[in-house]
């Protein structure tokens, strides 16, 4: 039953009960002007302007919708802003004392991903600094490493790393095998040369295979260069979340929703639409301000055209703001929907596949990653930002966004028609009890 007519039947009953008629015209006016009222704050714009107050007069909204993004991006982005790891603290520890292992030292001291702190006479000097994290690593070089050299023969080296870290141990390793697999390299041209080859054949023959790495994206393999992008869009992502969500949810505990959705017939739809229109606005500009102006500060690729950026971004703004309507559709206080969502951030990167692929994932995750907004979003800014993709690299994602998008409007009216209809119900039963009681003290 509409609020029309309930208030009519409510009407009629105390006109049963001998009220004046022109009691009744008064009492008729009063509700048909808040009911015009209720339509006239029902249009689309005024609720976006009811919207942008909300943002404005609520700190915890603003704080999260306006401050948050502009201050994590900053802050994520100074974090990483050197990108890569260099001059990682290492270690030799030198039982052989020879000129081959000084000059093996000096060239290891010379890596700029190398800081050669100090050396050991034991290694179990550098295994308690190892251990107390004063180094991140230590290489071993035995007796009679020089003497096995001069053999022909093959001199092994153990290599000591702290692999709980995995960027500068993997950093160490590299740097370290590059320097050792060079001096074997001059020690078999020597061998070489010394058998009266010619030096140009004996460096070929040294090295008769020598693999040469061009990296296409992210040229100078920096962890900064493929994280942080992610990062950011896991900001707009998680803020709007929290935001929009925390906004309906507190429409749900002023009752203010169930009114917005029952005042027109076209109050579900104005409200679907308005509700987030603020938002879409706002998160719309700062895929702008991320592309032209974050990512540049801290000197992130940019490699695709701006159109295709610009749509498919959009797209995921407006799917992200659906998602969250429907979400805290379910919540009935905003600090439930703090309280609930404000933990959800790293799980949602975990299962969005950017760190480690959905397809190593168990089945069950694998279902709830196809549902996460930054599972296309993210892969799509992978094609685009770094790897410089046209518009048909990224279909797949955009189709994957507008079924996420279409599922969640679906299921959104669903959800308010079920509000608006619970919420009649009970208005309903309500009424009549009142009406009755109402009948009862005036007979």
């Amino acid at each position: 039953m509409c609020a029309g007519s309930i208030y009519r039947s409510w009407v009629g009953n105390y006109f049963r009960c001998h009220a004046t008629r022109e009691t009744v015209n008064t009492f008729c006016k009063i509700i048909l002007n808040r009911i015009m009222k209720m339509k006239s704050s029902n249009s689309i714009l005024s609720i976006i302007k009811a919207e942008l107050h909300r943002v404005t007069a609520n700190h915890s909204i603003l704080l999260t919708v306006v401050f948050a993004p502009i201050l994590y991006s900053l802050f994520l982005g100074s974090i990483y802003q050197k990108k890569e790891i260099n001059k990682v603290p290492f270690a030799v520890v030198d039982y052989d004392h020879s000129k081959i292992t000084r000059e093996l030292t000096r060239q290891l001291s010379a890596s700029p991903k190398i800081e050669l702190t100090c050396s050991f006479t034991s290694d179990k000097e550098a295994a308690d600094q190892l251990r107390q994290l004063k180094i991140q690593g230590y290489i071993v070089f035995p007796k009679g490493f020089e003497k096995e050299m001069l053999k022909k023969n093959q001199a092994n080296v153990d290599l000591f790393l702290n692999t709980t870290r995995f960027l500068p141990s993997n950093t160490l390793n590299m740097a370290v095998n590059k320097v050792m697999m060079d001096a074997g390299s001059r020690v078999r041209v020597q061998h070489l040369e010394s058998n009266g080859v010619n030096t140009k054949i004996a460096a070929v023959q040294a090295n008769p295979i020598e693999p040469v790495i061009k990296p296409i994206y992210n040229v100078t393999n920096n962890y900064g260069d493929f994280l942080l992008p992610a990062l950011f869009f896991v900001i707009l992502q998680q803020t709007l979340l929290l935001g929009l969500s925390e906004s309906i949810s507190k429409d749900r505990q002023e009752g203010l929703l169930i009114p917005m959705l029952q005042s027109s017939k076209r109050g579900l739809v104005s409200y679907i639409i308005a509700k987030p229109a603020y938002y879409f606005l706002l998160y719309s500009v700062y895929i702008f301000f991320f592309t032209l102006v974050i990512f540049p500060i801290f000197g992130l690729p940019v490699n695709a055209s701006l159109l295709p950026i610009l749509v498919i971004s959009m797209l995921f703004v407006l799917t992200v703001a659906i998602y969250s309507l429907l979400i805290g559709s379910y919540i009935k206080k905003q600090t439930h929907a703090m309280e609930i969502l404000a933990f959800s951030t790293y799980p949602l990167f975990l299962l969005s596949g950017y760190s480690w692929p959905v397809s190593a994932m168990p089945v069950v995750l694998q279902g709830i990653s196809a549902i996460i907004p930054t599972t296309p979003m993210l892969e799509a800014m992978r094609r685009l930002y770094l790897m410089g993709g046209t518009w048909q690299s990224v279909i797949p994602q955009f189709q994957h966004l507008l079924i996420i998008l279409g599922i969640s409007t679906f299921l959104l009216v669903l959800r308010m028609q079920q509000l608006k209809l619970k919420t009649a119900i009970s208005t309903t039963g309500s009424s009549q009890t009142h009406g009755r009681n109402f009948i009862a003290e005036h007979n």
